[in-house]
């Protein structure tokens, strides 16, 4: 029949949970489940716990020298058994103030993430700055190409003057020597 739970054969096995789930899993105790509840058969707790508990023989005249070495070795497990249960609660104190400290520095952590996760929420995402320090890049090369079209027709313009400087100047030359030889050919017709 099953009637004890998880815990509750636990308890009776004087074992962790844990160790109760490995029996279940290798088939040392069937269990049930029901709902959410697992539910232990209870002549497997029997069997296993006669297993960790030495039965007591009933005195007789017969077996009386065999009594005393049984209970002998009885009192033997007795003590082995209290010493590996206050052992094991040690342990247990031991783990579960790790735990409780460990818990504190998760939750401390957590707050930590939790605010680091504000930060970032309240501030330019990671893409938004990508995205601008991507575009502020384009434009600065859009610029420079802007900059390197504006020199090379800054030096055609120059060029360009210079020409129209050199034509000008000779035109002008031109001109007066014109009017020169025109006022020459003036004044000899007088």
């Amino acid at each position: 029949m099953y009637k004890y739970t998880r815990q509750e054969a636990a308890e009776l096995l004087w074992i962790s949970t844990r160790s109760i789930d490995r029996y279940i899993k290798s088939w040392k105790l069937r269990a049930r489940k029901e709902w959410k509840v697992v539910l232990v058969k209870s002549s497997d707790l029997d069997n296993m716990n006669s297993w960790w508990t030495p039965k007591q023989e009933i005195i007789t005249e017969n077996n009386f020298s065999t009594e005393k070495q049984e209970t002998n070795t009885n009192s033997k497990w007795i003590d082995l058994r209290d010493k590996l249960s206050t052992w094991l609660e040690e342990i247990y104190s031991d783990l579960r103030n790790e735990v409780k400290e460990k818990d504190t520095i998760i939750r401390e952590l957590s707050i930590r993430v939790w605010r680091s996760e504000e930060i970032a929420k309240n501030s330019v995402s990671l893409i938004d700055f990508k995205k601008s320090q991507f575009l502020l890049e384009e434009s600065k090369s859009h610029l420079n190409q802007s900059l390197v079209d504006l020199e090379s027709d800054n030096k055609k313009l120059e060029s360009d003057l210079k020409y129209q400087k050199t034509n000008n100047f000779i035109l002008i030359i031109a001109i007066i020597v014109l009017f020169a030889i025109a006022g020459t050919i003036f004044v000899l017709k007088i």
